[in-house]
C-alpha cells in the first residue's frame, strides 16, 4: 500500500498549496450531516464552527465497520484492525466490552453506533455515512474524518489506513493520548488511557483530516537497540501518531547485523494490518554486490563498484531485483551507496559528478524495476559526496524519491537561517533540489543525532521553522530515525515531528503546553523551565564556554524537576518525571568531562559518566554505542554495539579491575541487568587462578525491570601468589540456557 506515485505536472500546485495551508491540515466542517462545504474542501486557514449536536452516550453502543478492500480479518484488513482497537480502547475506558459487527455496505469506515440501532448496514445511519463521504470528498488517500452526534459516531478514511488514523483521532477526543511505543521501560506509563465508565463523546459536525505530507516516516538507521519486538511497538504509535512509512535497513553497511531478514517475519504482518509501507534498503550497494564475491567489479580502494562497467551494474540490478522479488512486502527501495562512500575515480570522471554517476546507478534500476516489479519505487538520499543535484540532462527519473539529508548541518539555527554558516549552504541545496527534482522530495533529519549520546536535546523552535521553510518549498516529506534505548529524552521531539508531518504550521509553544499538561498534569509548569533549559545542541560541547553555559542549564533543569517531583509525589505521572531527572544526571556527567579544569578531574568524570551509562542502558534513558563508550575513555567497534541489547539479560562485573595485596582480600560486584524487562534467573560462574580464591565460584542473580541484581564476590590472594596482573574468568546464562556475554576481570596483585 505505497503512497500513489503522484504526477511530476502537478508539483508547482501542491507547493502553493502547502504555502497557503500550512497549520490548516485538520479542519472542522461547519455543515449538517450533508455535503460538506466547498471552503472546507479547499483547506481554510482556520475551522469554522457552529453550534455542535448532541452528544454520544458510549455505553450500550457496538462498533461496526464495513470494508471492500480486504478479508474481515484484523490481522490483515486496517479496517478491521481499526474497529478491534476502537473496541478495545473504549472497553478499557469504560471498564465494559464492546461489541463489534461487520457491516455489509460498500466503502469503509467504523462506527459506534446506539443499541437501537441494528448493526447491519441498515443500521448505519445514513446521515452519518452521506457526512464521512461528504468530508472526505476529493481528499488524498491518508484524509481522515470523524462526525460524532446522538446516533452514532463515525470513524471513515479514503484509504483503509486512513480509517485506523480516524479511529485514533476518534480516540484522542476521548482522551487517549498516544506519547510513546510501549516499550517495557515505560513500565505502561507510555499511554494516557483515561477510566471513566459513563464516558460521552462530545458532538460534531464534522472533523476532517489531510497529513500536508505525503511521506511522514521513521527510519531503523543503525539499530542499535531496535529488536523485532520493539519494532512492532514502534509500528503501532507510527499508526496513532499518522506516520506511514518504516524505513529500515536491508543490511546495514554490509556488516550481516542489521538486516531486515532478521525482523520481517514478526515486523511485515504488523506492518500490513496498520497499513504502513515497508521501506528497506539503505547503505549500500555492496549488500548486493559484494567485493568478496566480485572483485573484479571494483578498482583500487573504492568502496563503490565500478558504476560504468555495464556487467557490474547490470549483475548489481539483478541481484536487487531479486532481493526484492522474495520480499513482496517491501515497496520502496532505498539505492544508496556505502555511508561515507568513496567512488572510482574513472566512473566518476565519464560521468562528470558523484550524483549524475548515482543517478545512472538509480535510473538503472528504476528501468529494470518497472518491467519486473512495477509496484516498488526507488528512493536515493541526497548526502555526502552525492547531496547536490545532478547537472542538467543527467537527473533523476520523476518516479524516484529523493531524500534530502543535511548531515552537517546544526541545530543551534534554522536550516534556512542565513547567519549560520553551516546551515546556509545546506539550505541553498534545498532550494535546487526544489527547482531541480522532477518526483517527490523529502528531507531526512538528524533531530535525535547520534553523536547527541542521548542527551536532552529538544529544538522544538528550530524544527518548527524548519517545517515551515520545507513547507514553502513544497517538500514532499519528513523522516527521521529513532532507538528504543533512548526514547524517552526524546519523546517530545518524536511527537512533534511527527505532528509536523501531518501539519507543518504547528506552533511549537501552543503544541508545547499541550503535551506537558497531557503528560504531567499539574507539574507542567515545572517540566516546561526544565525543557526550556535543555534545548542546547551538544555539537557545541567542544568549545567549553558553550559546555559550561548547558551545564549551567542542566543543573537548573534538575532544580525544575525536583520540584516537579515533589508536586507528583503518589500521582500516576511521577514514574515518567523520576525517569527524567535521574536521566539529567547523567547529562551533567556528559558535559562534565568537557568543563573538567585539570586532567586529574576529567578521569574522573570519565569514571563517573561511565558507571552512570551503564546502570540507565536499559532504561529508555540512554544509547550505550560507540559514541557513549568513547566519551568515557572506552573502545567498541561500531558494529557491535548491538549485541548487548538484543541478549534478553545482560551480566557482568561492575568493576574494571581490582588491585589486592598478597595476603588479602579485595570485593568485585557482579551485577546482571534485565534487557528485555521479563525478569530472569542468570547463573554466574567464576574460575580463578591458583592462588586467588573467589569466595564463592558460582551462584545466581535474579533482576527484573529496572531492579538490577548485584553479587558482592570476595576475592582472596595468597601471601605467596605472584605480584602483577591476573585473570578472573565469569560465565553467564539465563534460566532457559541462553549463554550470554563472559566476561574478564584483571586483578592486579601487589
Amino acid at each position: 500500500m505505497s503512497p500513489e506515485p503522484r504526477d511530476p505536472a502537478s508539483r508547482p500546485g501542491r507547493r502553493t498549496l502547502l504555502r497557503t495551508a500550512a497549520g490548516t491540515a485538520a479542519v472542522t466542517v461547519a455543515g449538517g450531516l450533508g455535503a460538506a462545504p466547498a471552503a472546507a474542501r479547499e483547506l481554510p486557514r482556520g475551522p469554522r464552527r457552529r453550534r455542535s449536536p448532541a452528544p454520544l452516550p458510549v455505553a450500550g453502543t457496538t462498533v461496526v465497520w464495513w470494508s471492500s478492500d480486504g478479508p474481515p480479518d484484523p490481522a490483515s484488513d486496517p479496517v478491521a484492525f481499526a474497529a478491534a482497537e476502537l473496541a478495545r480502547y473504549l472497553g478499557r475506558i469504560t471498564g465494559r466490552p464492546l461489541p463489534r459487527h461487520r457491516a455489509d455496505r460498500p466503502g469503509r469506515g467504523v462506527a459506534l453506533l446506539p443499541a437501537s440501532a441494528a448493526p447491519v448496514e441498515q443500521g448505519v445511519p445514513a446521515a452519518l455515512a452521506a457526512a464521512g463521504d461528504a468530508l472526505l470528498a476529493g481528499r488524498g488517500e491518508d484524509a481522515h474524518a470523524v462526525v460524532v452526534g446522538p446516533a452514532g459516531a463515525l470513524a471513515a478514511g479514503r484509504g483503509p489506513r486512513a480509517v485506523l488514523y480516524a479511529v485514533y483521532a476518534l480516540l484522542e477526543r476521548a482522551g487517549v493520548r498516544f506519547f510513546a511505543p510501549a516499550f517495557p521501560a515505560y513500565q505502561g506509563r507510555a499511554e494516557r488511557v483515561p477510566h471513566h465508565p459513563s464516558l460521552v463523546l462530545s458532538g460534531t459536525h464534522g472533523t476532517v483530516e489531510e497529513p500536508a505530507w505525503t511521506w511522514r516516516r521513521k527510519y531503523v538507521e543503525e539499530g542499535t537497540s531496535h529488536t523485532a519486538e520493539g519494532l512492532v511497538l514502534l509500528l503501532d504509535w507510527m499508526a496513532k501518531n499518522r506516520l506511514n512509512t518504516l524505513v529500515h535497513p536491508s543490511d546495514y553497511n554490509h556488516w550481516s547485523v542489521i538486516t531486515w531478514d532478521r525482523v520481517r517475519s514478526a515486523v511485515a504482518p504488523e506492518a500490513a494490518r496498520r497499513g504502513i509501507v515497508v521501506e528497506v534498503g539503505g547503505h549500500g550497494y555492496e549488500s548486493f554486490l559484494p567485493r568478496e564475491r566480485y572483485p573484479a567489479y571494483y578498482t583500487g580502494g573504492a568502496s563503490v563498484f565500478d558504476v560504468h562497467n555495464p556487467d557490474a551494474l547490470d549483475a548489481y540490478v539483478r541481484a536487487v531485483v531479486a532481493h526484492l522479488a522474495a520480499r513482496p512486502e517491501i515497496t520502496v527501495f532505498d539505492c544508496w551507496p556505502p555511508d561515507t562512500a568513496t567512488w572510482p575515480a574513472a566512473a566518476v570522471a565519464a560521468f562528470g559528478t558523484v550524483a549524475n554517476a548515482e543517478a545512472h546507478v538509480v535510473n538503472t534500476l528504476r528501468t529494470a524495476l518497472v518491467t519486473a516489479l512495477p509496484g516498488v519505487r526507488v528512493e536515493r538520499i541526497a548526502y555526502g559526496a552525492a547531496i547536490a543535484p545532478p547537472t542538467p540532462g543527467r537527473g533523476f527519473h520523476p518516479e524516484v524519491l529523493i531524500d534530502f539529508a543535511p548531515y552537517e548541518r546544526t541545530y543551534q539555527h534554522a536550516v534556512d537561517d542565513p547567519a549560520s554558516a553551516a546551515n546556509a549552504p545546506l539550505a541553498a541545496l534545498l532550494r535546487s533540489w526544489s527547482e531541480a527534482a522532477e518526483g517527490p522530495l523529502a528531507v531526512y533529519d538528524y533531530n535525535r543525532r547520534y553523536r547527541w549520546r542521548s542527551l536532552p536535546v529538544r529544538p522544538l523552535g528550530i524544527l518548527a521553522a524548519d517545517a515551515r521553510f520545507y513547507a514553502s518549498l513544497g517538500i514532499d516529506g519528513l523522516g527521521s530515525y529513532a532507538e528504543p534505548a533512548d526514547w524517552l529524552p526524546f519523546e517530545a521531539v518524536h511527537l512533534f515531528s511527527a505532528r509536523l508531518a501531518r501539519d507543518p504550521g504547528t506552533d511549537p509553544d501552543h503544541w508545547l503546553a499541550g503535551y506537558l499538561a497531557d503528560r504531567f498534569g499539574p507539574a507542567a509548569g515545572h517540566l516546561a523551565d526544565y525543557y526550556a533549559r535543555t534545548t542546547a545542541d551538544p555539537d557545541g560541547f567542544t568549545v567549553p564556554a558553550y559546555a559550561s553555559a548547558a551545564e549551567t542549564g542542566y543543573r537548573a533543569a534538575a532544580a525544575a524537576l525536583d520540584r516537579a517531583l515533589t508536586v507528583l509525589a503518589g500521582r500516576e505521572e511521577y514514574p515518567v518525571a523520576a525517569l527524567l531527572r535521574s536521566h539529567i544526571d547523567l547529562a551533567l556527567a556528559d558535559v562534565a568531562i568537557t568543563t573538567a579544569p585539570t586532567a586529574a578531574a576529567r578521569t574522573t568524570a570519565r569514571a563517573a559518566y561511565r558507571t552512570l551509562l551503564e546502570e540507565h542502558r536499559f532504561r529508555g534513558l540512554v544509547l550505550q554505542d560507540i559514541r557513549s563508550v568513547q566519551r568515557w575513555g572506552g573502545t567498541l567497534a561500531h558494529r557491535d554495539g548491538h549485541a548487548v541489547y538484543r541478549l534478553p539479560a545482560h551480566a557482568a562485573p561492575v568493576e574494571s579491575g581490582l588491585t589486592v595485596a598478597r595476603g588479602g582480600s579485595a570485593t568485585v560486584r557482579l551485577r546482571a541487568q534485565d534487557v528485555d524487562w521479563r525478569g530472569h534467573t542468570v547463573t554466574w560462574s567464576a574460575t580463578a587462578p591458583a592462588g586467588l580464591v573467589p569466595g564463592t565460584v558460582s551462584g545466581t542473580l535474579a533482576p527484573a525491570g529496572a531492579a538490577d541484581a548485584v553479587h558482592r564476590l570476595v576475592l582472596t590472594a595468597s601471601a605467596s601468589l605472584t605480584p602483577g596482573s591476573h585473570t578472573v574468568a565469569f560465565t553467564f546464562r539465563t534460566e532457559d540456557g541462553t549463554v550470554l556475554p563472559p566476561a574478564r576481570l584483571t586483578v592486579t596483585v601487589v
